[in-house]
């Protein structure tokens, strides 16, 4: 695998002391790896406080709430109300449950937590794939869900307490499991059987089974899961991209003769082989944005006006999406940009706002007219910011 030369900082601190590009050419989708790590390398991301916070105002989101206790879900009607005008979380039956050993899993947390988002977002755009986060929660020695493989990259971080883990590899052939629907006792054969705490790391591969089980104390892990774009990904992509020709609509010649036949086949093959460069796999994540969408960002009350910028210059500017494709100003002078999917064509003078933006720091509006002045004046920065507002492709931070 090519190194990644972009490794950034943040990234490098979660894997130590393994190197990125030791992790990219060793592990990346074939083994698992653990990582320890100083105890409060997590620390900033979610704290029981926050999750108590969250529970506590998103109580009607009755389908982020999971309870499982050896391998089975428990009902939700045992904790929640379903019916009625309003579902909600009952919390005292929760935290019963939670008591006697169920784990608590929370869906989608990242879509809640400002850290969290901040979080999936820098994964999304180092690993180019979809990022979900969740977290788990336990207190008794039961465990939650059972000996099991995921279909996504899932990189666990431990943020309080211990917990057991067990890798078992790509294959559980052999080992038997018949105990864990009475018992918490794991079986035997685990590649890995190691207690994480707080500042651990560990990394499973997609399709490597696994198991963790709490170890009778309160403990609370984050799991990322990252979903790569596969082949099929890029099969869609490519019929998608060959559903505007007109020979998308066109008819078979199911009645015609052989020769007649032949020569539409060939119109198929060159309409679908047209353009396609060498490295397929580059061209699919630039031109269709991978396979996830932007998160949305929202810059009210601003963006829904005339102007859709704040008067004046105390406000700053980010770039909202992870990988901008630029092209060249063409000779009647536009700028083209390809991002997720979607191609925009902008005044020749965006290339210099974009690559002032390009890293995803927030940038004030002043600094960024004073770093673009000798080629584009303050009215028209205002103007440029305004455009890429619209696209959604900039956020207003005040």
């Amino acid at each position: 695998m090519d190194s990644r030369s972009d490794s950034p900082s943040w990234l490098s601190d979660f894997l130590s002391p393994v190197p990125v590009d030791d992790f990219l050419s060793t592990y990346w989708r074939t083994r698992h790896l653990f990582c320890r790590g100083r105890s409060d390398r997590f620390a900033g991301l979610l704290s029981w406080p926050a999750l108590n916070t969250i529970l506590e105002h998103h109580w009607r989101e009755t389908f982020r709430f999971r309870l499982a206790l050896q391998g089975r879900d428990l009902e939700p009607a045992s904790y929640a109300d379903l019916d009625g005008y309003t579902p909600r979380i009952r919390a005292r039956d929760v935290t019963d449950h939670l008591r006697r050993g169920a784990t608590l899993s929370f869906d989608a947390i990242d879509e809640l937590h400002e850290p969290l988002t901040r979080l999936a977002q820098a994964f999304e755009a180092f690993f180019r794939g979809g990022t979900k986060i969740n977290i788990y929660a336990g207190w008794r020695a039961l465990h939650g869900l059972d000996l099991h493989r995921d279909n996504q990259e899932i990189f666990i971080l431990q943020l309080d307490g211990r917990k057991r883990w067990l890798v078992y590899g790509f294959s559980v052939d052999g080992i038997e499991r018949g105990d864990l629907s009475r018992t918490s006792v794991p079986p035997p054969g685990a590649e890995l059987d190691q207690v994480l705490q707080p500042g651990d790391l560990l990394y499973i591969p997609r399709g490597c089974y696994h198991l963790a089980v709490p170890i009778d104390e309160p403990t609370l892990h984050l799991t990322l899961g990252v979903k790569n774009p596969r082949g099929r990904d890029v099969w869609r992509w490519l019929v998608d991209r060959v559903g505007a020709t007109s020979l998308a609509d066109a008819d078979l010649p199911l009645l015609a003769d052989s020769r007649a036949r032949i020569d539409f086949s060939e119109r198929l093959r060159s309409v679908l082989l047209d353009g396609l460069d060498a490295d397929l796999v580059e061209q699919y994540v630039a031109d269709a944005g991978s396979n996830f969408k932007p998160r949305p960002s929202f810059s009210l009350p601003w963006s829904a006006t005339a102007e859709r910028l704040p008067p004046g210059h105390d406000f700053r500017v980010r770039l909202n999406v992870h990988r901008l494709v630029p092209g060249h100003v063409s000779a009647a002078g536009s700028f083209e940009l390809r991002s997720a999917g979607r191609r925009y064509r902008f005044p020749g003078g965006m290339q210099w706002i974009v690559e002032q933006l390009a890293d995803g720091s927030p940038m004030p509006i002043g600094a960024l007219s004073a770093a673009v002045a000798a080629k584009v004046d303050g009215n028209m920065v205002r103007l440029l910011v305004a455009m890429l507002l619209k696209e959604n492709l900039v956020s207003i931070l005040t």
